[in-house]
């Protein structure tokens, strides 16, 4: 896809929710999901660059923040946020491993499992000498 089409694409969709936000008069939404989008675009540039320590701590502080904002918890919120961003210091890596396995599982928990692929039985007969 060009940058033009992306572009028009994104501009669209901002224009939708622009309109689906005034039609229910959901602007009390806006904040926290600026906070939570900007953290995510955020995470997927860090992340590319290479910098996992700092992709999590950004996307930790970006939901963290979006998430106290919808609860009105902000002052007492942003305490727990720097307290656990010091105790993830150095382990970033690990703990988004753990996250991303967390959300694989919840997001398939309501699935089937995938039954193993049928195999064809195939049988072998030695031929003998004579025959």
């Amino acid at each position: 896809m060009s940058f033009q089409n992306e572009q028009t694409r994104w501009i669209g969709l901002i224009l939708i929710t622009l309109g689906i936000v005034t039609i229910f008069k959901l602007w009390w939404l806006v904040p926290a999901a600026l906070l939570a989008g900007g953290g995510i675009v955020i995470y997927r540039r860090q992340r590319s660059l290479g910098r996992t320590d700092e992709a999590f701590q950004v996307l930790l502080w970006g939901i963290g923040l979006a998430l106290l904002s919808l609860f009105h918890l902000v002052w007492p919120g942003i305490l727990i946020l720097g307290g656990a961003s010091l105790l993830l210091r150095g382990r970033e890596a690990q703990v988004e491993q753990r996250m991303w396995t967390l959300i694989g599982q919840v997001l398939n928990w309501n699935r089937r499992p995938t039954p193993p692929p049928s195999s064809s039985k195939v049988q072998i007969v030695e031929k003998q000498d004579g025959e």
